[in-house]
Formats: C-alpha cells, structure tokens, sequence
C-alpha cells in the first residue's frame, strides 16, 4: 500500500512539474541567455554583432525552440551578399531565405546549448523536428 501510494505521489508531482512551454519575458534574464547562446554562433556567420526580432521563443523545463530574425544592433537589415555565409561558407545567396535563425536548444547542466540550428532555411525542417524531445512545442495533430 505504501509503495502505491508513493508511485501515486509520484506520478502526480511529475505531472505538476511538466509545464506548457512558455515565451520568457523582455528582459529577463532567461531571454538573454537563451539568445546570447544563439547569437554566440550565429554572429561569426553574419560577420558581426546582431540582435533579434523574436517570432518564436518557447521554453519547457530544460528544453527551448527559437524563431528569429537577424538585423544590425539598432535594426538595420543585413546584406546577405556581404555575410561570411556568402563570402566564406560560398552559399549563393538565393538559396538563403533571409536572415532569419531557427534552433533548438538544451539545458543539460547550468548552461544553455544549441541541439540543432540553421539559417535561411528555404523550408521548414523546423517545424516538428524530434518530436519524441520537443514536441509540445507542436500542436498535437503535427507530432
């Protein structure tokens, strides 16, 4: 009776802890972590600093999705043609649909990690991607 009960309390707490993901405030500093470990790989590629304009950025527990677009510190927009993306990384520019950056990211310790990230994707690989790890981030019908 006691070992049921247990796995019972259990069962309920875990229930409990496993939250809807949600948009970290402007602000705080779980947002600037989150984008600062994305901008700390994206930044060498646009070939200097950028910030962002979030479409997408969703937390849940240890994990997190982002959906975002690139621009120069104080909005201006960049110039693909002129990015190590293009310059470097010999991407020709129409197959980059803009500065925008999908990515995935983990929390296994103290710090954030990206799991999986692109640039200009053409398609919405994206959209679903492993959904065994991260699909309540999707609606249900999709994962």
């Amino acid at each position: 009776m006691r070992f049921l009960l247990s796995c019972v309390l259990g069962l309920c707490l875990l229930t409990v802890a496993h939250a809807d993901p949600v948009e970290p405030p402007r602000g705080s500093a779980l947002r600037a972590e989150l984008l600062d470990t994305i901008r700390r790989d994206v930044e060498p590629r646009f070939g200097g600093p950028v910030e962002f304009v979030v479409d997408i950025l969703l937390v849940q527990d240890r994990r997190a999705i982002a959906n975002l677009t690139a621009q120069h510190p104080g909005g201006a927009p960049i110039d693909l043609t002129t990015t190590p993306l293009v310059t470097v990384e010999g991407i020709p520019p129409d197959l980059i649909d803009g500065p925008t950056v999908q990515a995935y990211l983990y929390r296994p310790g103290t710090y954030w990690q990206i799991v999986e990230y692109s640039i200009g994707a053409t398609d919405a690989w994206w959209w679903g991607w492993d959904c065994r790890n991260y699909g309540d981030f999707f609606p249900e019908p999709l994962c």
